[in-house]
């Protein structure tokens, strides 16, 4: 920042890398700089209050794992990778990208896959309408035979 004479501003430099997240309410739930703990913990409850209903506590545990994308942060293009364990045969798969409202904003996996293998999918920052999204924060949403798997993911442009 630099002061002109008498108090008069006469140029202003100032770089902030600010995030925000926003309820579903159009709240703002998280605001400050990149602190991964506290925005995941934010955006877990954020997504929690959209939840039509928490997952029942006689779901089985399973080795379906939904592994992290990469890169993290991304510029256009991001691999998601995930495993459906038990080789058993097959499993009901859907990938759903979420913005931070939780609104769908693309699929890109539905429907039966082999289990008992790794799996990539290449998510290209696009809605499905084939637009370019915006930067921010969005959720990889993988379904497993109905059992979620989350994890965050962020658009730089």
């Amino acid at each position: 920042m630099n002061g002109g004479q008498a108090g008069i501003l006469s140029a202003y430099n100032c770089n902030y890398d600010y995030f925000f997240i926003i309820g579903g309410d159009g709240i703002i739930k998280w605001r400050g700089d990149w602190d991964e703990a506290a925005m995941t913990a934010v955006f877990d409850a954020a997504v929690a209050e959209l939840s039509p209903s928490p997952v029942p506590d006689d779901v089985p545990a399973d080795n379906h794992r939904l592994l992290a994308n990469y890169p993290n942060p991304f510029n256009p293009l991001t691999t998601i990778p995930y495993v459906l364990g038990d080789d058993t045969g097959t499993a009901t798969v859907q990938l759903d990208i979420l913005d931070v409202r939780g609104r769908l904003v693309k699929t890109l996996v539905q429907g039966q896959q082999a289990t008992g293998r790794r799996y990539e999918v290449i998510w290209d920052g696009t809605n499905t309408s084939g637009r370019q999204v915006s930067s921010g924060i969005y959720l990889s949403r993988l379904r497993i035979d109905g059992a979620p798997h989350s994890r965050f993911m962020t658009l730089v442009k």
